[in-house]
């Protein structure tokens, strides 16, 4: 980054390619903000972002070695917002035929990857004057889901995760988790599948990705919040919880 980068905010991003890590690009990006994403592949959706203000790394997310050398010019950086992104979702079914090693994944995406990055980004966010790392956990780690129980178990290890490093890094980094519902439907969803999920929520509405956008903005602005979890569902854990 040349001197006039370091007078602006940068944003790292794991799993932006695609959904909402790409949403979440495209928002800091129009915001003037410096985004480095790190995905295990680059999408053309990703790719049609690309300027001065854009870097992306390919990463393997379980090679420490190969993450390690990749993200090395960041630890000489400046962070000011990590996101903890990268995300396996699945449901435990479609993997009896190898279930623990399915397992060892959801581990590495959403528990090891995260840990690592927040040790080796510790000098990088330690040299902003408004740090912060957010976990996007999700509302299963709270009330797993029987289908996808070993996801909502590893999602809930990263909440757990979370909670820890607010009280290592505090007071200079702040770390916060976000806990998203169901946002927006994928292309092969059913109608009967989109009245099922809205039904389940008390603001039955297709929301989009700007609701989570808008929540880390909150985060990012408001000093005094650290150790916290914001569910952004639409009031659907409360629903399905009465």
């Amino acid at each position: 980054m040349n001197g006039r980068a370091f007078k602006m905010k940068h944003a790292v991003i794991t799993g932006g390619s695609r959904r909402l890590g790409l949403y979440l690009t495209e928002h800091f990006l129009n915001l003037g903000w410096f985004v480095t994403v790190l995905s295990r592949e680059k999408s053309s959706s990703l790719a049609a972002l690309a300027c001065d203000q854009l870097t992306i790394i390919e990463v393997d997310y379980c090679d420490e070695e190969n993450l390690t050398e990749a993200t090395r010019a960041l630890q000489d950086q400046t962070i000011d917002l990590l996101v903890h992104n990268a995300s396996l979702f699945d449901k435990d079914v479609h993997h009896q035929a190898d279930l623990m090693r399915f397992f060892d994944q959801l581990y590495q995406v959403h528990m090891r990857l995260p840990a690592l990055l927040n040790e080796l980004c510790f000098d990088a966010l330690s040299r902003s004057n408004n740090a912060n790392i957010v976990h996007m956990t999700d509302i299963y780690a709270q009330t797993p889901h029987p289908e996808f129980g070993l996801y909502s178990a590893s999602k809930a290890g990263l909440e757990s995760l979370m909670k820890s490093y607010a009280a290592k890094y505090a007071p200079n980094i702040r770390v916060n988790s976000i806990q998203p519902g169901p946002l927006k439907f994928l292309p092969n969803h059913s109608d009967e599948d989109k009245l099922a999920v809205l039904n389940n929520s008390l603001i039955p509405i297709e929301a989009g990705f700007s609701p989570v956008a808008q929540t880390i903005d909150f985060i990012i602005k408001n000093p005094f919040v650290t150790g916290a979890s914001h569910t952004v569902d639409g009031g659907r854990s409360v629903k399905m919880n009465r």
